[in-house]
């Protein structure tokens, strides 16, 4: 991994602020979900490392590839993946196909129709341009 964004003295608040998916990371180290697990906001990625036995280069890289990958454009036309529709009854009657309007720390914003989305770019599915015009 070529460039770090975050740091070991970087707090979780931090952390969270710089990208949206920093919660999905913690979330998938068991972190901050239950009493057992709760983190503080002032806590520092550092100090996580060694309170909770996770080996910060792991750590560290898990944030870090929040940044790696093709990001999605203001413009691109997108749909919802079918495990999240099947999951949530109410986007039954939101159009397949919405466009990102926005973003702003990692967090995406699309429009489908009337219906107004924000997730992280793996809660989208790119379509391509010929599809989206269909």
């Amino acid at each position: 991994m070529s460039e770090q964004y975050f740091s070991p003295e970087m707090t979780v608040d931090e952390a969270f602020r710089m990208h949206a998916g920093a919660r999905r990371v913690f979330a998938r180290f068991h972190l901050g979900g239950c009493s057992n697990c709760a983190i503080s906001e002032t806590h520092t990625i550092g100090a996580i490392s060694v309170d909770y036995g996770i080996p910060l280069p792991m750590l560290l890289d898990s944030l870090n590839a929040l940044f790696e990958g093709s990001p999605l454009a203001i413009g691109t036309r997108v749909r919802i993946p079918d495990e999240i529709r099947a999951k949530i009854p109410q986007l039954a009657t939101v159009p397949e196909i919405g466009e990102i309007t926005g973003m702003e720390s990692g967090a995406y914003t699309a429009d489908f129709g009337d219906v107004r989305l924000q997730g992280l770019a793996e809660d989208f599915i790119a379509v391509a341009p010929e599809a989206a015009a269909g």
